[in-house]
């Protein structure tokens, strides 16, 4: 008697086949941008490879939040999905912000920054990074890891951020804000603006 199909099975096939296709994507671009360095690769172990490809990935999310790079809406989709994007974009949910990889699990987080549990707890006590809980675990930021941004100024706004929650501190740094013309906090520390930043976080936190 044959086997009853197995339902598990048959769900991931299909999120398999999308994974081996963005990953043999990335191979070719990689290939065709610098073959040699493409090459290179190849000497590392699958671990290293492994991490250094996710924290790569975790950094460019950090950068799409930095500079509030609206992707859905210049991939090429089709109408369903874009419907889709746009009614996320209006509802930002945890869930969504973690599929994106805006935010990480605090165990990925300190992966991605070497540190140790003492160190990361230093610096979220001291107010130069924060994070957000989900469902009771403490997610964080992925711009922190975003080398294109000045971290320095990045902890000093944070700072004057530290008696809101982690939720609060996600909204002043990523929605526009009209004193800084518009742009988000983020936008603007990535332009160089420091002291509007800096003044505007004041502002937030007094209301």
């Amino acid at each position: 008697m044959p086997r009853p199909p197995n339902d598990s099975q048959d769900k991931r096939a299909p999120r398999r086949a999308s994974i081996d296709e963005i990953i043999r994507q990335a191979a070719v671009a990689m290939t065709l941008f610098d073959p040699i360095a493409a090459r290179a690769l190849l000497s590392l172990t699958d671990a290293e490879l492994g991490r250094l490809f996710k924290l790569a990935l975790v950094r460019t999310a950090g950068l799409v939040t930095a500079l509030n790079l609206d992707l859905d809406s210049i991939r090429d989709e089709n109408e369903s999905r874009r419907k889709t994007a746009r009614s996320s974009r209006q509802k930002p949910t945890p869930a969504l912000l973690v599929a994106k990889a805006k935010l990480i699990h605090e165990s990925h987080f300190r992966a991605a920054t070497n540190v140790s549990e003492k160190t990361l707890r230093k610096e979220v006590s001291a107010g130069r990074i924060f994070s957000v809980d989900i469902e009771g675990e403490s997610y964080f930021p992925t711009f922190f890891l975003v080398k294109q941004l000045d971290q320095k100024c990045l902890a000093k706004v944070a700072r004057k951020l530290r008696d809101l929650p982690g939720w609060s501190r996600w909204e002043f740094f990523t929605r526009p804000n009209e004193a800084l013309g518009n742009l988000t906090p983020l936008q603007a520390l990535f332009y160089g603006d420091r002291k509007q930043v800096s003044r505007a976080a004041v502002k937030f936190v007094e209301g």
